[in-house]
């Protein structure tokens, strides 16, 4: 290839990501794995554990290959009138926006790598999130995990490839019990509080005492996040969520001599629905392993 070719490679692949594709190289990469599907020079790699591997196998589901998708974004500013700033209690919108459009375009990268290994699910997700020490106001979201597609035919569902970050075992038990995963569903705000009088009085006491504004907030920005995982599940005609993982944190900062106090928090898990299908889901065959001294 040369300097002028290569240059023209990398301008479409930016085009690309731009659009919320993928990398041309990632894309030509996955194409050449899934022609090999079937034949002597098929290859897979997985993160999923030995018996992580066979209860996904007994679930009706074989290995692709592992697949990722990844964001890194650049936080915005937000300009908050000095009166909202000193005296109440807001949304960090653009931060929440922020940390919600990388998790998209994260995630949805994830899912065209699926597609294009023909997959018809991505099993054991995890994600990573980054922002301190990555570059000032800078955030990044990487999800990993295993492509996974139906052995039978008739065992596939239409739509887009399902994400979960259940493992194998969990896997295996929800089907067991007539659920299927439909997708990974996540929610967060980062929410500013200022603390009313009584909570700056307890500050400055010497006694126990609960900030209570700040409890109020706290409570305010989980019930922000976990709606907004909800609705996501709602959206995919979910009957509930598994596996959620809640995080948060509380930062203390200083604006116009005053304290605030930034909350943050995530809340993230696997929808699921009902699965007609998972009577036909195979008994786990128990093992016994022997050893000699």
């Amino acid at each position: 290839m040369t300097d002028e070719e290569r240059a023209r490679f990398d301008e479409a692949s930016q085009e690309s990501i731009r659009n919320g594709g993928l990398p041309l190289n990632a894309i030509a990469r996955l194409q050449e794995q899934e022609k090999r599907h079937g034949t002597p020079e098929q290859f897979f790699s997985s993160d999923l554990s030995v018996n992580e591997l066979l209860l996904t196998r007994q679930c009706g589901y074989e290995p692709l290959g592992q697949v990722m998708g990844s964001c890194v974004y650049n936080v915005g500013w937000q300009y908050i009138p000095q009166g909202v700033w000193v005296y109440s209690s807001q949304e960090f919108s653009v931060l929440s926006g922020a940390h919600m459009e990388a998790r998209k375009l994260a995630f949805n990268r994830l899912q065209q790598e699926a597609a294009l290994l023909k997959a018809d699910g991505v099993v054991g997700v995890r994600f990573i999130r980054k922002g301190e020490g990555l570059f000032q106001n800078g955030l990044e979201y990487i999800a990993l995990g295993t492509a996974v597609r139906a052995i039978n035919e008739k065992d596939r569902y239409p739509g887009p490839p399902f994400v979960s970050n259940l493992t194998g075992q969990q896997h295996y038990a929800l089907r067991q019990e007539g659920f299927r995963p439909v997708g990974f569903v996540f929610g967060n705000c980062t929410w500013l509080q200022y603390p009313d009088w009584r909570s700056q009085n307890a500050l400055l006491s010497f006694r126990n005492a609960e900030l209570t504004s700040l409890t109020q907030g706290m409570y305010t920005a989980r019930s922000l996040a976990v709606g907004r995982m909800e609705a996501e599940a709602i959206s995919l005609s979910a009957k509930g969520v598994v596996q959620a993982v809640i995080e948060h944190s509380i930062e203390e900062i200083e604006a116009n001599n005053s304290r605030y106090f930034l909350m943050t928090f995530l809340s993230f898990g696997t929808a699921i629905a009902s699965d007609y299908r998972s009577s036909e889901v195979g008994e786990v065959k128990p093992i016994v392993s022997l050893s000699s001294n």
